[in-house]
């Protein structure tokens, strides 16, 4: 089901919100534990006791004492309950500044880091770092000077963050140029499933060198970037929304129930119907 960025604040308008993962689960009724979200807001998770499992796009991530997890905006999550861990919690809408820790450009499927194992040196800052937001949140009078120092407080924090975290690999400097503006023009022509040839000739490059950027940034071809993320969007909506199956093959430009039932099977090893049904089930 989709979450909008609603804070559990007297001002609405708050910038973000910190809070405990026990809290969000002991707002949910046992039989909203299995459902799976999709939340259009930032998230990080900040694992402080424990350990335990949370699952992003349909995988599982492991989480222990230390482990800092970064969900983006529209990636389908499940909260598994009953699990021996706590995390605080940092989220924000989309529009505010969130950049700084994406050092790696990332995307969905894409090979950028998520997860990050704090040592107990930079464990014990960043708790202290979430700590000072929450007590200026709990602050907050929704004036624009209170707005400001909030942003202010979780850019600084942010920053601190990327400074401490190791580099990733590759690092942005050596993505090739080609395989960033393949991956933006996917995102951008989505569900019109348009094919590796027209995405090349509308950014301007030939498919090989699509190809190529794409072996060297993840070691597949720019066909199979483009195949995943197709496949990746099509089992968030049908794992997710009320979106019939019929209407989520029309959506990507499958008049042919048949051929949108071969390629999710082809490429998400079930069926339309049994990914649906897979979804109504306990994790």
């Amino acid at each position: 089901m989709p979450v909008g960025f609603k804070p559990n604040a007297p001002h609405t308008d708050v910038p973000f919100e910190v809070l405990d993962r026990s809290s969000v689960l002991a707002k949910k009724s046992a039989s909203d534990y299995h459902l799976r979200q999709r939340p259009d807001f930032h998230q990080l998770l900040v694992c402080t006791d424990g350990e335990g499992t949370h699952i992003v796009d349909f995988e599982p991530v492991n989480l222990r004492r230390g482990t800092l997890l970064r969900i983006h905006p529209e990636q389908v999550q499940s909260f598994i309950p009953d699990q021996s861990f706590d995390a605080t919690m940092l989220i924000w809408p989309v529009g505010t500044q969130s950049d700084v820790l994406d050092a790696t450009p990332w995307y969905p499927g894409s090979s950028a880091p998520t997860t990050w194992d704090l040592d107990d040196e930079l464990l014990t800052r960043a708790i202290l770092w979430l700590e000072e937001l929450r007590e200026e949140q709990a602050r907050f009078d929704g004036s624009t000077a209170s707005k400001e120092l909030l942003r202010t407080l979780m850019r600084s924090f942010l920053l601190r963050l990327a400074t401490e975290l190791p580099s990733s690999d590759p690092s942005p400097s050596q993505l090739p140029r080609p395989y960033i503006d393949l991956r933006i023009a996917i995102e951008n022509d989505l569900y019109n499933r348009p094919t590796v040839s027209r995405l090349a000739a509308q950014i301007g490059y030939s498919t090989r060198t699509l190809d190529r950027a794409c072996d060297f940034a993840i070691g597949k071809t720019a066909k199979q970037v483009l195949d995943e993320r197709i496949a990746l969007e099509i089992r968030r909506l049908l794992m997710y929304s009320d979106q019939s199956v019929a209407a989520i093959g029309l959506e990507f430009g499958f008049a042919d129930a048949s051929n949108f039932s071969k390629f999710v099977k082809r490429h998400l090893g079930l069926l339309p119907t049994s990914l649906r049904a897979a979804s109504t089930r306990p994790i």
